[in-house]
């Protein structure tokens, strides 16, 4: 038995460590099978769904570019899922979270607004910020999925919204954008 002790110990180290290795992917969504194209301009860069559409106007403040599935379109002709890129210049004196925590305070007095939740994550090496909230917007109740950060003085917010019976399962097409996301 002594003999065997240190194989045995060897193995068992083996097999613990083999259960200890962290992927790294924790809390991010595996998008690769999602076929994609890719947004490049306005000084950033991600990937969309290839069935989405990138023409699409916006009626949101300081939008770099507005994609959305245009198989969600309403009787009216409104895309209901889609997602805007907003960048807005840090105000001054103040950090992302300032800002972020503001925004959010004054939005909670409004009685069209309900949050759901908040967190912090990490996204490509850049700390943001998530918010997830139900919004009427002209009579239209919405869910949405607002993901701020922050580089050089400039705010950028991921902004995901669908209807609240759609939201759940376009987490991934919003998880493609989110996650490849970059500021070139």
């Amino acid at each position: 038995m002594k003999k065997y002790f240190p194989i045995l110990t060897i193995i068992l180290l083996v097999v613990f460590a083999a259960g200890c290795v962290d992927s790294g992917e924790e809390g991010t969504s595996q998008t690769s099978d999602i076929p994609s194209k890719t947004f490049s301009g306005s000084g950033i860069s991600f990937e969309y769904p290839e069935s989405w559409t990138s023409d699409l106007e916006s009626e949101t403040p300081n939008s770099l570019v507005v994609v959305g599935d245009p198989e969600s379109q309403d009787a009216n002709g409104s895309i209901t899922t889609l997602v805007v890129i907003q960048s807005t210049p840090l105000p001054s004196g103040q950090t992302l979270k300032d800002t972020f925590d503001a925004t959010y305070s004054t939005a909670e007095s409004n009685p069209n607004f309900e949050s759901i939740s908040q967190r912090s994550l990490t996204l490509n090496g850049v700390e943001a910020y998530e918010n997830i909230h139900r919004i009427n917007v002209d009579g239209v109740q919405k869910q949405e999925r607002a993901v701020w950060l922050e580089k050089n003085g400039t705010i950028y917010v991921i902004l995901c919204g669908a209807l609240p019976a759609d939201f759940d399962a376009q987490q991934k097409n919003f998880d493609l954008i989110i996650n490849t996301f970059k500021i070139q």
